[in-house]
């Protein structure tokens, strides 16, 4: 089912397809330069699995671009995405990008660390947190990396990558311009609000197991067993070739974080 509508943005049009229907993804990019693919999930739902969107879906986005004679593909990945990753979000990424990578397209991938900006989801739950639990919760010592990248700067990577043909064929880790543990970002973020939070650290070795059972019998519990695996390590990476490739000077997370 293919659904066209007009969009707020001036000159844009807005199409919803099914990723995993080929036919409609097709129709979707016909006449267009180039897709850009941005669609992943971060947790599994009913009839939403890692590899069904990540891996089903790419490939799908590609058999689309073929069909519509689309010659270039942008590819939204993730920093962490590895074939030895602990977290399936991570191992799926990457196998989305070998699709990517032996498609034959004109292809560029991108690998952003954590995305901040309006719509995000992983600094609003932060601040909920600090807003409304009595206390934090720390995983593990809170020391893990955490490079947070404004959205409009990753926008900017990505039109810059449109009309730059020395991209093609390339893949750029995104991030801001300073790391921060996941302790030191609660405390950025409580400081801009204002608000005074007690923090408690939780070994992880009785985190783990408290997770893998609470999220399968608490609908919408906050964290799953794969997010943990990924707060658990580092998200941080060399941004010169971000800067020197793309002009972009990566704004700070204290210009926007009361936004």
């Amino acid at each position: 089912m293919l659904a066209r509508g007009r969009s707020e943005a001036p000159g844009a049009e807005v199409v919803q397809a099914d990723i995993a229907d080929t036919t409609a993804v097709a129709e979707a990019a016909r006449d267009c330069r180039a897709v850009i693919h941005l669609v992943g999930i971060i947790r599994e739902r009913r009839g939403a699995s890692f590899r069904r969107v990540h891996v089903e879906g790419t490939r799908s986005v590609i058999d689309g671009c073929r069909e519509a004679a689309v010659p270039r593909l942008l590819y939204m990945s993730a920093l962490g995405a590895r074939p030895d990753a602990r977290s399936r979000y991570h191992r799926t990424k990457w196998q989305a990008e070998d699709l990517i990578r032996e498609s034959g397209l004109q292809t560029t991938v991108f690998r952003p660390s954590v995305i901040f900006g309006a719509g995000g989801s992983f600094l609003p739950q932060i601040r909920n947190l600090v807003q409304r639990a009595p206390m934090v919760p720390i995983p593990g010592s809170g020391m893990n990396l955490i490079q947070p990248v404004w959205v409009e700067d990753v926008v900017s990577c990505f039109v810059g990558a449109l009309d730059s043909a020395g991209t093609v064929g390339r893949s750029y880790a995104l991030g801001g311009p300073e790391t921060y543990g996941f302790e030191q970002l609660v405390d950025v973020i409580a400081e801009a609000d204002g608000v005074e939070v007690v923090k408690v650290h939780l070994p992880i070795a009785l985190l783990r197991p408290a997770v893998a059972v609470l999220s399968r019998i608490i609908p919408g519990f906050p964290l799953t067993s794969d997010q943990l695996a990924m707060l658990l390590e580092d998200s941080a990476c060399d941004i010169t070739e971000m800067r020197e490739t793309f002009g972009v000077e990566p704004a700070p997370l204290q210009e926007h974080v009361r936004e």
